[in-house]
């Protein structure tokens, strides 16, 4: 059900208190008894909300220090790159972090222009250093959000020294550690305050802003002279922007110079893209690039909420509004790890954008025998254009970690996600980044009106009039932990239906199709389109996924039958 105020623009009572916010992070002390208050890894990060004592100071330092403990591990021996997008959270976060790397003496490389640093960069700027760099000095990096969860979220991940999202056993290793400092409290944890280094705080320009003087800092066995010498600023923004004739067909661009709307959204990479138009002399409008904690400027999600989901025509409706003359809109959450491009038919879904880069990298880049990965929830117009281009697809279970292998051995030149992330191979066929982009998922989209005059929404319905035309559904639902649990640890003979949406059942599997890893969940294929079922991994609800070539109607019934099963994995009536 559709809130009724989806769409519309957000009120002002509705908008979060950022001091209140700032406050429960420092005030509110997670109870290591209680479950919910744990450190817990999801496919991107330990996340939570101050006020329930779910992402406060504690877990930030926590997951923080067990990182440093455990770097060395994963290979990562010289600096830590860190990034944070424009949540509330994020800076007094940032803040956390950076005290605790310092009381650890790893070499903190933070932004040298105060500047919010967006995903891609982390990503990018790990790549960079680790391209040129010898085993004594492998970097990582943390970036600290929630993605595009609503702002009184935060959130913080790893990525390490491949630049990718960590995988499974990294994250469990951290959240083991992380677990034990949350029990121990802040006292076992090693870090330096800034209110000990003025001098090295004000030349590194890392934009931290907030102090905390409530609660004292257990001051690391470091001096100031030395903690100094680990913060070093950085020019993320820079190196990124004037790389991109890399991976983008810039001149196409600058000669045609199409006229695009860029809508900032508030988010990490709002500077990125006033630097990108200033650099290449584009024809770009730039509008919400402020910095605004409460994103006042949104538009309701389906279910009402406050969310800079730029993959939803709800949370997008004023992009949608405002694109005029435009040739097309682009926006990005705050992580700019996602990207939403909004022609004149309104915001592609990310499964038919997701499909129509493909087809248009592939025709336009040197990637001979490049495969394409997706996850278990792509679309499927995806593997008939595939198959009848000749180009391999890896399905993989959510998650953009499972691409980074496949990125760096050149197996595939798209990683692409159905939440609307995705990456791919610069123009020589080498790794840009391991993390999702939606910078260069945007600019793509640039490129392509630049060199074909088509938009992506045009290009899409050509591609349909060849491979069909399939509909699309996610819906989050409500759920026991016993459906949870019972979803997790389904088989497919666990489903005893023949057919699903009125056609045969063709294939069921828990596991992915590229290396047979666990989905946490089960995908049901028929020759008309396909359901998928997971458990949220933080919250009491699951996921459901469907696509049908049999029209919205075919769609409901695919979701209705699913439901179903799903349902009746606790009473074994299928």
């Amino acid at each position: 059900m559709v809130h009724p105020l989806a769409g519309q623009p957000v009120k002002k009572e509705d908008l979060i208190h950022v001091d209140t916010v700032v406050k429960d992070f420092f005030r509110i002390v997670p109870n290591h008894e209680t479950l919910e208050e744990r450190v817990s890894f999801g496919t991107s990060g330990h996340r939570g909300i101050a006020s329930k004592g779910t992402f406060n100071e504690l877990h930030v330092a926590a997951i923080v220090q067990a990182i440093c403990d455990v770097r060395q591990e994963f290979g990562a021996t010289g600096p830590c790159y860190i990034g944070q997008d424009t949540h509330a959270l994020s800076q007094p976060a940032l803040q956390v972090a950076i005290e605790v790397l310092l009381g650890n003496r790893v070499k903190t490389r933070v932004d040298a222009h105060r500047e919010f640093v967006p995903t891609p960069s982390v990503s990018r700027a790990i790549l960079r250093h680790n391209a040129d760099t010898t085993a004594e000095n492998v970097a990582d990096g943390i970036i600290i959000t929630p993605s595009h969860n609503p702002p009184e979220h935060g959130g913080i991940k790893y990525n390490p020294p491949h630049g990718g999202p960590a995988d499974t056993a990294v994250t469990k290793r951290i959240e083991a550690l992380a677990n034990e400092y949350l029990q121990k409290g802040l006292d076992s944890i090693q870090r330096f305050s800034f209110h000990h280094l003025v001098g090295a705080h004000e030349s590194a320009h890392c934009g931290c802003c907030h102090h905390e003087e409530e609660k004292a800092v257990v001051p690391a066995a470091i001096s100031v002279e030395e903690a100094g010498q680990y913060l070093e600023p950085y020019d993320f923004k820079m190196a990124y922007v004037k790389e991109l004739p890399q991976i983008i067909n810039m001149k196409a661009i600058q000669e045609a110079n199409p006229k695009v709307l860029i809508n900032a959204l508030g988010g990490s990479g709002g500077a990125y893209w006033h630097a990108i138009a200033e650099e290449y002399n584009l024809n770009f409008t730039i509008i919400n690039s402020d910095y605004d904690p409460t994103f006042s400027f949104m538009s309701y999600d389906h279910d009402g909420a406050i969310r800079m989901d730029c993959s939803s025509p709800y949370a997008m409706a004023e992009v949608a509004k405002n694109l005029g003359d435009h040739e097309l809109a682009i926006g990005n959450d705050p992580d700019y790890d996602r990207h939403g491009i909004v022609t004149e038919e309104g915001l592609l879904a990310p499964n038919q954008y997701l499909v129509v880069a493909a087809k248009y990298l592939n025709e336009t880049r040197p990637w001979e025998g490049k495969g394409v990965g997706k996850t278990a929830v792509v679309t499927s117009l995806m593997d008939a254009y595939c198959k009848d281009s000749n180009h391999p697809v890896y399905e993989v279970p959510v998650g953009f970690k499972y691409f980074a292998p496949l990125l760096f051995d050149g197996r595939i030149g798209l990683g692409a996600e159905e939440s609307a992330g995705a990456s791919f191979l610069q123009q020589d066929g080498t790794v840009w980044t391991t993390d999702k982009d939606g910078i260069i998922l945007g600019l793509l989209a640039v490129e392509m009106v630049a060199t074909t005059g088509k938009t992506p929404a045009q290009y899409y319905v050509d591609m349909t009039e060849q491979w069909g035309t399939p509909v699309f559904q996610r819906v989050d639902m409500p759920c026991t932990a016993e459906i949870k649990s019972a979803l997790k640890g389904m088989k497919p003979s666990d489903v005893t239906m023949t057919k699903l949406g009125g056609s045969p059942i063709l294939d069921i599997r828990t596991t992915s199709l590229f290396e047979e890893q666990p989905i946490d969940g089960v995908k049901i294929v028929t020759d008309t389109g396909w359901f998928v079922a997971r458990p949220s991994g933080t919250e009491n609800l699951y996921k459901m996924y469907a696509e049908s070539y049999l029209g919205e109607e075919g769609l409901a019934q695919l979701m209705e039958d699913g439901k179903r099963i799903i349902e009746g994995l606790v009473t074994k009536s299928v």
